[in-house]
């Protein structure tokens, strides 16, 4: 089994709805979930094959996507100081009422009625770090709500027919997921790691994610971790885990989904107990003792249907099963069950399994999550960092949208009339594709590297050799633009704004010392949307005309 690791660094607030609030508000998980890391990849794999959809009989495509022989787990919290993916918290652990920050837990399955707390309740924090040692550190991930009024398309604002308030509760941005992608096949994981490589030279890999994008949620920054052959979930062996227990406890670190003997999804403990038996490869049944467990309701959505998955109950995320401890377990099973899991939807990160997590201790440690003064001052010197590279960012396509409409006035067009609205919409349709995708290749396969390179229909052809914009083709200005991708800006840049180059002569906004220079991306995307304003010019004046 080969383990894809990668941290998800949250730069907008990232809305993974889940079925909870009322009709007017969406509450994200507290997690990113795997069938969402799942469909990140499925578009950057379309991205980079020659294809518009997945075919789902070819047993490529079918490992990599849609069977449990590649695992897309829930991004979890990541703590940058231990360096390691949290968990769920386990549900038999509970806290004294009123204590918001508590330095002792209770494990209700090894404190007898007596001895548990008056007023037990569980805790607050989603997800935790148990180490070797059975010391427990809490984590919570950081949230924010924002309200939207519901507008009409066509007028741009909220009618009374179409403007309700709607509230979203979303995972705040500067935080770090870390995601997991399990692969049986060392080809399929070499298949994942591709698609997690920065391309166009690129230092990270920017993707969108979740719900909402257009409304400024779900930008995400990926970075790559090494790859683990022998990767596990909590960090501890399984010999090591056998050493302090007299019971079997079985722990889920997600959701997950079961069926009955009929075929229907079910929460009934005895079907888990058959299930977990049957995977152990025990011939005699686990012996129940006691459950911690909720249940809730899954869903999910089909970017492909557009349309929600069915809703299905399920065993919550962090409920605990305790059994006697069984003779003939073997460990290789069990080293098969954490790592495959179990259930339905597995591919999507369900059904996630541990045994033995929790040590035999009544009482637990909470260990504080102490942050040094020298990492604060690390920290802030980051995020100071952080926000001069943006400032400097945002006024240098500040300038460049100036320069932007500059052009695209000073661009004079001679014939435009020769051209149709027509050819004008697809030059548009496709420079937008670029944009979208970041490369110039769609408008390459339009009109061509060279000339007489296009792949044009004769009449096209004439109409874009007979438009001509700045004394030359209209083709031809194109393609100079796009070889280019600077050549128009850097004289304008010159000419406004020279105290502004750096010693190599590019365009360049310096805020607290944090530069930020034009770069090919930057210069590209600038070029694209060029080529989209001339054209929709070029459009207006004719119909004007």
């Amino acid at each position: 089994m080969k383990a894809i690791t990668f941290l998800l660094h949250t730069q907008q607030p990232i809305l993974a709805t889940s079925l909870q609030g009322d009709p007017n508000s969406d509450i994200s998980h507290s997690y990113i979930p795997g069938s969402t890391i799942r469909g990140m990849l499925i578009s950057r794999y379309l991205r980079q094959q020659p294809i518009q959809e997945l075919d789902i009989l070819d047993d490529k495509i079918r490992r990599l996507f849609f069977d449990s022989q590649t695992r897309y787990l829930n991004a979890y919290l990541f703590d940058r100081e231990k360096e390691q993916r949290t968990l769920p918290v386990p549900l038999c652990l509970y806290k004294k009422k009123g204590e918001d920050s508590p330095n002792e837990i209770y494990n209700f399955i090894q404190l007898a009625s007596p001895h548990h707390p008056d007023s037990p309740k569980r805790l607050d924090d989603k997800f935790c770090i148990i180490d070797e040692y059975g010391y427990i550190s809490l984590h919570k991930e950081l949230r924010r709500i924002n309200i939207h009024n519901q507008r009409n398309r066509q007028k741009g604002r909220g009618t009374n027919s179409s403007g309700a308030v709607f509230r979203y509760d979303a995972i705040d941005a500067g935080q770090f997921f870390q995601a997991v992608v399990l692969s049986n096949c060392e080809e399929d994981a070499d298949t994942i790691k591709s698609l997690l490589t920065p391309a166009n030279d690129a230092e990270i890999i920017n993707a969108w994610i979740g719900g909402s994008q257009s409304a400024g949620y779900g930008h995400v920054t990926v970075e790559s971790l090494s790859d683990e052959d022998t990767w596990t979930e909590i960090k501890i062996d399984w010999e090591e885990r056998t050493q302090y227990q007299n019971k079997l406890t079985v722990t889920l670190l997600s959701d997950t989904i079961i069926r009955d003997d009929c075929g229907q999804s079910t929460t009934d403990f005895q079907h888990f107990v058959k299930l977990m038996s049957e995977s152990l490869g025990l011939r005699t049944e686990l012996k129940h003792i006691d459950t911690y467990a909720s249940s809730l309701n899954v869903g999910g959505f089909n970017r492909k249907w557009g349309l929600p998955l069915p809703q299905v109950p399920a065993l919550a995320a962090g409920s605990v099963f305790v059994f006697e401890q069984p003779e003939e377990l073997n460990p290789q099973q069990v080293r098969d069950l954490e790592a495959q899991g179990i259930g339905e939807r597995r591919v999507d990160g369900f059904g996630r399994v541990v045994l033995n997590w929790l040590k035999e201790e009544g009482r637990i440690t909470v260990e504080p999550v102490n942050i040094k003064p020298e990492t604060i001052e690390i920290y802030c010197s980051i995020k100071a960092k952080e926000i001069a590279v943006k400032m400097a960012e945002r006024l240098l396509r500040q300038k460049l949208d100036e320069l932007l409409l500059e052009q695209v006035q000073s661009n004079t067009s001679k014939d435009s009339s020769k051209i149709k609205n027509s050819q004008l919409s697809r030059l548009m349709i496709i420079a937008r594709t670029a944009l979208t995708e970041g490369k110039p290749d769609r408008l390459y396969e339009l009109l061509g590297v060279e000339e007489n390179l296009d792949n044009l229909t004769k009449t096209a052809r004439t109409q874009f050799k007979q438009t001509e914009i700045n004394d030359k083709k209209l083709d031809e200005q194109i393609r100079e633009w796009l070889r280019q991708p600077d050549s128009w800006i850097l004289p304008a840049w010159g000419a406004k704004n020279s105290h502004l180059l750096n010693e190599e002569k590019q365009p360049t906004i310096t805020i607290a010392g944090e530069p930020k220079t034009l770069d090919y991306n930057l210069a590209l995307e600038y070029t694209l949307r060029l080529i989209l304003a001339v054209a929709k010019k070029m459009m207006k004046d004719k119909n004007n005309d």
